[in-house]
């Protein structure tokens, strides 16, 4: 029907797409569109009946389309767009917030990254993964299921065998749990607060079309800020070695030039107030900024690597392409050995340990 959009959503533990979908549909006035959400089971399923037909749209996590690009070509379909992450950042789940926890406190997390995080905070934290915890907590088996691990691993929180863990905010609403929930802030309020920069491809959701379907009914679906986040993402992530994806945070968002004065006069920060002017010294506001930010931590926390870029929306594609080949210039030289500066000196270990 020329009025009607049947939109296929496809769930993941940690990224509710059917709900939210439907919300968005519900919340806006399409003059007469007809709209329709439907649950499918899987990429295959959704994927094929979106090829045939069935499916105008096919909403999914975006993580379900990484190196399946070629199939999605393939079946006569093609990814047209994104909408923005809501709820990216992790939550650890204690009644404690992270920088109350007693010494040495035990807190899980499935997410090398998130590991790292913890101990860049607190380094006297045993960061240790579902995995490792059988060998940690007597008589602990770890299950198949999502679900059921994250209800055991509530039990030993109540029970004391651990003091905390770490899981998507859909994951913490999905499983009813009671225990108190801490945000993992990307973007703490205090300057110099703890902070940590989202996995990549957190509560992004993707969405597919058939190859000349009709821009202006998928637009209803996709987001600007979402596409910018998905396009930027993607090309980030398929640079980098595949062995160190766990270990890298990513951060995409636009901001407004308003709010990145605003931040500037309260942190007294020159250069981020600088970023939104011309060589004029005129501020610029009428576009939108584009602020990328990429990291990697050592093994033990306590060394980071990290960039950070705030551009133009006009500027930003070309902003990723010369981010991508300084990120390459920081990996190299921070990992390669350090060369003595005389023969009876010291080895020196690279900056950046795995």
């Amino acid at each position: 029907m020329k009025n009607r959009i049947v939109v296929g959503t496809m769930n993941s533990p940690s990224c509710q797409v059917s709900s939210q979908v439907s919300a968005h549909f519900e919340s806006m006035d399409f003059e007469g569109l007809e709209h329709s959400v439907t649950s499918v089971q899987g990429f295959e399923s959704g994927i094929e009946s979106l090829s045939e037909g069935d499916l105008d749209l096919l909403a999914i996590p975006a993580t379900e389309i990484i190196g399946r690009e070629g199939e999605i070509s393939a079946r006569g379909c093609q990814v047209i767009g994104a909408r923005t992450p809501r709820r990216p950042s992790l939550v650890l789940v204690s009644p404690d917030r992270l920088m109350y926890q007693p010494k040495s406190a035990i807190i899980v997390s499935d997410s090398g990254l998130v590991r790292r995080q913890l101990l860049r905070v607190r380094p006297d934290l045993q960061a240790t993964s579902s995995e490792e915890l059988e060998s940690i907590v007597p008589g602990f088996k770890l299950p198949a299921d999502s679900g059921d691990l994250l209800r055991k691993l509530a039990e030993l929180l109540d029970k004391g065998e651990i003091d905390g863990f770490v899981i998507s905010r859909a994951e913490y609403d999905g499983t009813g749990q009671t225990e108190r929930r801490h945000t993992l802030m990307p973007q703490p309020k205090e300057r110099g607060a703890p902070y940590f920069v989202p996995r990549p491809y957190s509560d992004l959701i993707a969405v597919v079309s058939r190859v000349g379907y009709p821009n202006r009914l998928a637009a209803k679906l996709t987001e600007p800020e979402g596409n910018t986040v998905l396009w930027t993402q993607s090309r980030i992530m398929g640079d980098l070695d595949p062995s160190i994806h766990d270990f890298v945070g990513l951060e995409v968002r636009h901001r407004q030039v308003g709010a990145i004065l605003r931040q500037a006069e309260a942190n007294r920060d020159l250069v981020l107030e600088q970023s939104c002017h011309d060589p004029d010294g005129e501020i610029y506001h009428d576009e939108v900024r584009v602020e990328i930010r990429i990291e990697t931590l050592s093994q033990d926390g306590r060394r980071t690597l990290s960039l950070e870029r705030l551009v133009a929306m006009s500027e930003y594609q070309r902003a990723v392409i010369a981010l991508l080949m300084d990120w390459r210039v920081l990996v190299t030289e921070s990992t390669r050995e350090v060369p003595r500066d005389h023969p009876t000196d010291d080895d020196a270990p690279p900056f950046l340990l795995e």
